[in-house]
């Protein structure tokens, strides 16, 4: 993560460097590119495979497909493709198991769906329900197979929600937080987006999510999960392309928190959040609470969160053509960041601020910070003064992350 964000600060190794060879045509891409997100109705039976696929029609005859996958266990399917055509999504059951269509099993389709633009921030995207039936006017013996792959239409977008796993995958390296600042739209069919479990669930252990900045990866919470208090609490993390715009990441960390609130039944879970990430997740509580119609995440910690933009942002975007989109939103008094301002968390939810700076004296000369990002917007007031209480550490950026004194605070803090 360090890495990247060195890169951010110093704009003449960005220019220069073989990092930003191809960002241009890769966020290019991703502006020609919308997602669309189908829940089959009723959910599937997991000893019995469901698949969703989207296709083209000519002269009534499906051409070509993209994103052929297996339905989640929630019922969920999601594809990212591309945007000047109209698509068919459809999802069936394959009782019989040959990978086909066949009349008689359950089977829902959407015709003359239109995608929802992956770049535009303000582009509210919605999980259509498909409701599947056995009645339909297909003769007996009919049999549908899948139309031939068409990759340039796009494909699926990998995401997980409640997958338990070990930190050691090879998808949640270093490497990858750095593909998915660079290269966010090759992250959410290369990677895999979503909100990962440390252990199984437990119903009688509060949630506690943690949220990665940017560059970043699930490796920066390795300290925090193996030192952390695992009596009360179980230990999730949100793992996302930190390259695209602040808006969707937040709106799909909502909606899989929501997802899993109504999986699970629990009543609440916690949310901290490092740099970048702070914003993503006090965004992902204002919609996921608002959306739920009550509040079940009553505590929120962010650490070393740039509240105030970041100049290294603005500067990326006044350089480049085509920066990395998330530099728009990081950007001092960016939309997304304005819209933060002008939005409280819910009522309930309870923000605990730490921030930290490489040198005591920084506290007093707001212009220093902690290698990263100033206090001065660390500690901008419009947030600050919102947060309940608010901690400084004489540590760097990354650093932060990893000592047992910020470790045992954020406990404390949960505790109260």
């Amino acid at each position: 993560m360090f890495r990247s964000i060195a890169l951010l600060l110093s704009l003449p190794v960005i220019l220069s460097s073989c990092t930003i060879v191809g960002l241009h045509q890769h966020v290019e891409t991703m502006e020609q590119r919308g997602n669309v997100t189908v829940k089959m109705v009723p959910p599937p039976d997991p000893k019995v495979p469901s698949y969703a696929l989207a296709w083209r029609m000519e002269n009534g005859q499906g051409k070509d497909s993209a994103g052929f996958q297996r339905v989640s266990p929630d019922g969920l399917a999601s594809f990212s493709l591309r945007m000047d055509s109209s698509y068919r999504i459809g999802i069936f059951t394959d009782e019989n198991g040959n990978g086909a269509y066949d009349a008689g099993e359950p089977f829902a389709v959407r015709n003359k769906v239109d995608t929802v633009s992956l770049a535009d921030p303000n582009a509210r995207p919605e999980i259509r329900e498909l409701h599947l039936s056995r009645e339909h006017k297909f003769a007996a013996g009919t049999v549908m197979r899948v139309p031939k792959e068409n990759k340039d239409l796009g494909g699926k977008t990998n995401f997980a929600l409640g997958e338990v796993v070990s930190l050691d995958e090879p998808r949640f390296q270093e490497d990858a937080g750095s593909g998915g600042l660079w290269r966010p739209l090759d992250f959410l069919s290369g990677n895999t987006m979503g909100i990962y479990f440390t252990e199984p669930y437990d119903p009688n252990r509060i949630p506690v999510v943690f949220v990665y900045g940017i560059g970043g990866s699930p490796q920066d919470w390795r300290y925090f999960i193996n030192h952390f208090d695992r009596k009360r609490y179980q230990l999730w993390f949100c793992h996302y392309p930190s390259g695209m715009r602040l808006n969707r990441v937040s709106l799909a960390f909502a909606n899989g928190l929501r997802v899993l609130k109504q999986r699970y039944g629990f009543r609440e879970c916690e949310v901290v959040a490092h740099s970048m990430g702070g914003l993503v997740a006090y965004s992902a509580i204002t919609k996921a609470v608002d959306a739920e119609g009550r509040n079940f995440i009553p505590r929120f910690i962010s650490i070393s969160t740039p509240w105030g933009g970041h100049k290294g942002a603005e500067s990326g975007i006044r350089h480049l053509d085509k920066p990395v989109p998330s530099w728009i939103d990081v950007a001092p008094e960016s939309d997304f960041l304005q819209s933060i301002y002008s939005t409280p968390l819910p009522k309930g939810t309870i923000h605990d601020l730490i921030y930290g700076s490489i040198e005591e004296r920084s506290i007093r000369k707001k212009e220093k910070g902690d290698g990263v990002v100033t206090v001065a917007s660390e500690t901008d007031p419009r947030v600050m003064k919102r947060a309940r209480s608010s901690k400084h550490f004489p540590l760097e950026h990354v650093e932060i992350l990893m000592q047992s004194g910020t470790v045992s605070y954020v406990e404390r803090l949960l505790d109260r």
